[in-house]
């Protein structure tokens, strides 16, 4: 959706493109604010695992470790971030951190695309598997 928001930002002939006309997803807005909301608790302990990891490393070399403001800059960057991501999520205009070629995004979109219609089939297929299962007692 983000990949499509930004090609629709470049350039608004694409908007009438039949392939990136309609949405892709089928996922309603609450459902996306709680996984971006996991998303961040995830990022949050990852950076905080990190960090103290390399203390552990700093002062087995005998160096001093870090400050602890060092941690709350990664957590502020990470907040930042996804605080930028829910500005997004509303609006229908989304940026990317560095700029990328037009065929490079329409590349990225073809394969999240592909990746939704086989994960997708791969959901039918399961739930199709266990009425076969239960079918057969």
């Amino acid at each position: 959706m983000k990949l499509r928001h930004v090609l629709f930002k470049i350039d608004s002939k694409y908007k009438k493109n039949s392939k990136y006309k309609d949405d892709e997803s089928d996922i309603d807005d609450d459902w996306i604010a709680e996984h971006e909301e996991n998303l961040k608790k995830k990022e949050v302990e990852k950076a905080e695992k990190k960090f103290a990891k390399e203390n552990e490393k700093l002062q087995e070399d005998g160096q001093k470790p870090h400050k602890d403001s060092v941690l709350d800059e990664r957590i502020a960057d990470i907040e930042e971030e996804f605080n930028h991501l829910m500005k997004e999520r509303g609006t229908g205009k989304a940026s990317l951190k560095r700029e990328r070629p037009v065929e490079k995004i329409e590349e990225s979109i073809d394969k999240m695309t592909e990746k939704i219609k086989t994960f997708k089939l791969q959901m039918v297929d399961r739930d199709a598997g266990k009425e076969v299962a239960l079918g057969t007692r």
